[in-house]
């Protein structure tokens, strides 16, 4: 009867555990697939115009070079961004093409102290031209359900806007993607783009933690076994003596 729970318990863990650790290499795999589209978008043919949202899987970190105006009015700051320790805001600037408006994240900056001091991030809304990357809107790891946003003081100051909150907000269309300003263009803060925060390297290592874990399950699981066998021969050799 220990035995059998044992066994079960066993089979339960190593489920669990082998589990976790092919899922990390999954994400391992994931994440060295973003790095070589990211180090691809720098080399291919640069874009010259908008792609449309159900393209973004194939453009994703692409180069595109736009031109038009900032609207400077009209700016978001996507808060609790933290860089090199600190925490802060980037800033997100609506980009008018004249036929479509993009959504240009110019970079990060710090975050006073006193929260209630939003950071200077005026901008000239003269016409030039752009070079960006292209890539999805910050996402949080759970999504709470979304709140309306008051389209009245600016900048605005959000975390984890949808591109339906910024829509409602702006009161025009973009598209659900933003473009992260090259670190060689005028107007931007620290812009340190990376494909991924957190590399393969740190979901390899939590691949072996579970497989370890698993390794070890089964390591008990055989000297409990060995030590209940050993208990239930001493036990059998006693009450033969007996006998």
């Amino acid at each position: 009867m220990r035995s059998a729970i044992a066994t079960t318990v066993l089979l339960v863990l190593l489920a669990v555990f082998i589990s976790a650790g092919v899922w990390q290499l999954g994400r391992a795999g994931e994440k060295y697939d973003l790095r070589a589209a990211f180090a691809a978008g720098s080399i291919v043919k640069v874009l010259k115009e908008p792609v449309d949202d159900a393209d973004i899987v194939e453009y994703r970190f692409r180069l595109i070079e736009l031109s038009g105006r900032y609207d400077p009015d009209h700016q978001i700051l996507l808060d609790n961004i933290v860089a090199n320790g600190r925490n802060g805001y980037q800033v997100l600037t609506p980009f008018s093409t004249g036929d479509q408006t993009v959504l240009v994240n110019r970079g990060w900056l710090p975050a006073d102290a006193d929260r209630t001091q939003l950071p200077a991030i005026d901008i000239a809304s003269s016409p030039r031209t752009i070079t960006a990357r292209i890539n999805r809107l910050p996402v949080p790891g759970i999504r709470l359900d979304a709140t309306g946003i008051a389209a009245t003081d600016w900048p605005q100051r959000l975390l984890y806007p949808t591109r339906e909150q910024i829509v409602a907000a702006l009161g025009t269309p973009v598209p659900d993607y933003q473009l992260l300003l090259n670190a060689d263009q005028a107007d931007g803060y620290l812009r340190d783009w990376k494909a991924v925060e957190v590399g393969p390297k740190k979901h390899y290592g939590y691949a072996f933690q579970w497989f370890s874990f698993a390794i070890l399950a089964l390591i008990f699981y055989v000297i409990l076994n060995v030590r209940w066998n050993n208990q239930h021969k001493k036990s059998l050799t006693v009450k033969d003596e007996n006998e």
